[in-house]
């Protein structure tokens, strides 16, 4: 120190307030319960003696780089252009400040697949924002050294913890919206890749029509496409056969957007023609003519929700992996009508 000063130290400071060092730490990153006197007293003590916590030398003592690192597929530029996950990662950031770690992006991986940040020992754990990844992609992460949260996606066979929304709960209550309002022909479009949360979707839409007496087979009803233009073209393609459909459910808004669109480019109008239900409730969703009705979560909680999972891990390494389900809610607009 200048002037030949001694450096103050946690323990000083606890010392000189009268409490144990652990509760000076918690004051200083706003954690652990304590009065606000005491609060107020440990950290006018800090400021009157100039007492800056050592973060490098305890993270190095205590081999932690408080840290988490976060990672998406296939590149960073699609997930700020995701309204689901950025709202995802205010949830994340918002509950990993509070608790004094850092989120650190993670853009590259090494030669094996794994990303760098945790190869190189960057991060205490790993957010996996799972929307898109593949098979390949979760195989390459099995040599994760660190604790592992799988946000929006779920695979039994890793050990990591997960989060998803209820995509069975959610595709059930749109079959039961349909057939409450009178439908029975009824598609869903989803597209073909063989995600966690699509299936999840297709398994309840087809469990509520069946319990509403509609037993159609699967490969009647569930329209599985490649992208956006295929899905309006087969889409417009069932709707110029015999006994068309009356209504369809989209995997998620930004199709049922496009397929509005589509739909409404050919003169085909929604609801009086064909309704439609979107899932995430997006902005767009409120925004899309008509008004989409969607199954809808609360990303931000969803967000702050897989970050507690990851805290709780950090502090309770042991354990099975958990898996969480957040409950999902219609949210009726005006996209849906009775059939003529």
């Amino acid at each position: 120190m200048p002037g030949g000063e001694k450096e103050v130290t946690l323990k000083d400071i606890a010392e000189l307030v009268g409490c144990s060092q652990a509760t000076v730490s918690n004051a200083i990153n706003g954690r652990g319960r304590m009065s606000a006197k005491v609060r107020e007293e440990i950290l006018a003590r800090c400021a009157e003696l100039h007492f800056v916590p050592n973060s490098a030398g305890r993270s190095l003592r205590l081999r932690r780089a408080d840290a988490v690192g976060v990672i998406y597929a296939p590149s960073f530029a699609e997930l700020f252009g995701n309204v689901f996950y950025a709202r995802i990662m205010e949830g994340l950031a918002e509950s990993f400040g509070e608790a004094g770690l850092d989120l650190i992006l993670g853009n590259r991986t090494d030669a094996d697949g794994l990303p760098t940040i945790v190869s190189q020992g960057k991060v205490d754990a790993l957010v996996v924002l799972a929307g898109v990844f593949q098979q390949e992609d979760f195989a390459k992460l099995r040599r994760c050294r660190v604790p592992m949260c799988i946000v929006d996606g779920h695979v039994g066979s890793m050990q990591a913890d997960s989060l998803t929304t209820d995509g069975y709960g959610g595709g059930l209550k749109v079959a039961e919206h349909f057939i409450e309002r009178g439908h029975r022909r009824i598609m869903m479009v989803a597209y073909k890749t063989p995600l966690y949360n699509i299936e999840q979707r297709i398994a309840g839409f087809l469990s509520g029509l069946r319990a509403g007496g509609v037993q159609a087979e699967e490969k009647e009803v569930i329209l599985r496409v490649s992208d956006d233009e295929d899905a309006a073209s087969q889409v417009l393609a069932r709707l110029d056969q015999d006994q068309p459909p009356t209504g369809i459910f989209a995997v998620n808004d930004t199709l049922a957007d496009h397929l509005l669109n589509a739909l409404a480019g050919k003169g085909i109008k929604t609801p009086d023609d064909v309704s439609m239900v979107g899932f995430d409730n997006d902005p767009l969703a409120a925004r899309s003519s008509p008004p989409l009705t969607t199954v809808g979560v609360d990303k931000r909680v969803f967000g702050s929700l897989s970050a507690k999972l990851v805290l709780d891990r950090l502090s309770r390494p042991g354990g099975p992996p958990v898996h969480q389900v957040q409950p999902t809610n219609l949210i009726v607009r005006e996209s849906v009508a009775v059939p003529l």
